[in-house]
């Protein structure tokens, strides 16, 4: 027994300098002269936080399609002439939190809200299309409150 347990701890001390060999390349090979660049919040900026409480790959479909629509967008003012359209920031720091709750059979429920107060809920079915047709439409609601 004494014998079995010597030839395999010889066996692995053998193989231990090739173990190095098994390592992806791109590994070895990285780059860390790269300069690190820190940007600061500058605080006359306003600030959207959209949070993300999806819990099935339709809900995190939605929160995709829905920031996608969020950041594209572009207020009123943004689109007067002569002015280059940017994406659109509301006037307050808001946080804005899309939660799924699915439900067998009837389809996901996706509630958004508000700084906790729920302002768009709708039952959202699987199929892409539809889900960019919901994410527009809940992007349109929570322009219409003014952001």
């Amino acid at each position: 027994m004494k014998n079995v347990f010597r030839l395999s701890t010889l066996l692995m001390l053998a193989w231990l300098p090739l173990a190095g060999f098994s390592q992806e390349p791109e590994i070895e090979r990285v780059d860390l002269t790269g300069v690190l660049v820190e940007n600061t919040m500058d605080d006359s900026e306003s600030t959207t936080l959209i949070l993300d409480n999806s819990r099935t790959k339709v809900g995190k479909d939605f929160y995709d399609l829905f920031y996608k629509n969020w950041s594209n967008q572009p207020t009123v003012a943004d689109s007067l002439p002569g002015r280059p359209v940017s994406p659109a920031m509301p006037a307050d720091e808001v946080i804005i939190t899309i939660e799924e709750i699915p439900s067998p059979g009837s389809g996901h429920l996706i509630q958004i809200s508000m700084d906790d107060q729920p302002v768009w809920q709708q039952f959202v079915q699987g199929r892409y299309d539809l889900l960019e047709i919901d994410a527009a439409q809940a992007v349109a609601a929570l322009r219409s409150r003014g952001l």
